[in-house]
């Protein structure tokens, strides 16, 4: 081989060799003055449900995407129970499109899928950031066991789609409620050297400046222990629409016959 190639290709592993990932740190855990995440009944997230971390392509998008999440459905039925059947039907099928939506790599990019290495305790899966652990965490002076999410990932920002100082978001589906996040400080380094921390801590009911920072959650202030974010159900109105019965119908039958005569006459 030409001694010349040979140089340029030392040289090359010799830059690749010298190309230090840098870290991302998880600490979504709940803990001192850190919110915790919960469903929208303030119960606990399932240990195991992923929390995806990444960029949104089209805020524009998202932002409809959410709009009409938020607007929910409405069922509709002869009783309240068909009302209440039809309303169940369709906020899962709202849910599952929006969650679609969400997960398709036209409109998000993980900088989760693509790292290098993932570390964490507990529960854990290849590729996927999980909601790890439980413990005991005090909300408004009571302790109760709640999952939190904690860990780093190993990742090179440069090769990382979206770019450096891209916006990254979080966000997690339970199966029927949904919770997006973000701050301002959640930006993807400039350089591989550089760390980031992405958690709670950052997401105060005020903000920081950043007034949508709860894209698809509500927060709770305590006075004391652990705050709440929680999760989003789409909502349902129900709307019955009976359908009417002989004696309506033999009235309306009645008046379009007397119509009918008094054209005929005409």
């Amino acid at each position: 081989m030409n001694k010349s190639i040979i140089a340029i290709l030392a040289g090359v592993g010799l830059v690749a060799s010298q190309v230090h990932a840098g870290t991302i740190t998880i600490s979504a855990t709940g803990v001192t003055s850190s919110p915790i995440f919960v469903t929208s009944t303030l119960g606990s997230i399932s240990v195991g449900t992923e929390l995806r971390i990444g960029t949104f392509l089209n805020t524009s998008a998202l932002t409809s995407t959410i709009n009409t999440y938020k607007a929910g459905v409405t069922g509709t039925g002869l009783t309240l129970a068909d009302a209440q059947a039809d309303g169940a039907t369709k906020k899962s099928l709202l849910y599952n499109q929006t969650l679609s939506w969400l997960e398709s790599a036209s409109n998000f990019t993980s900088i989760v899928s693509g790292a290098n290495s993932i570390s964490q305790l507990g529960t854990t899966a290849s590729g996927k950031f999980l909601f790890n652990n439980t413990a005991s965490r005090t909300v408004n002076g009571v302790a109760g066991t709640y999952a939190g999410a904690n860990g780093t990932i190993d990742v090179t920002y440069t090769a990382y789609g979206p770019g450096t100082g891209s916006q990254l978001w979080a966000w997690f589906a339970t199966g029927t409620e949904i919770a997006i996040v973000t701050d301002v400080s959640w930006l993807v380094p400039g350089s591989n050297t550089a760390g980031l921390t992405v958690g709670t801590a950052q997401l105060v009911s005020t903000g920081s400046g950043n007034a949508s920072e709860l894209l698809l959650a509500t927060y709770t202030d305590y006075a004391s222990g652990s705050d709440l974010i929680s999760s989003v159900a789409a909502p349902v109105t129900l709307e019955v629409v009976p359908e009417p019965s002989t004696g309506a119908l033999m009235l309306i039958g009645g008046v379009g016959l007397v119509a009918l005569r008094r054209l005929r006459k005409v």
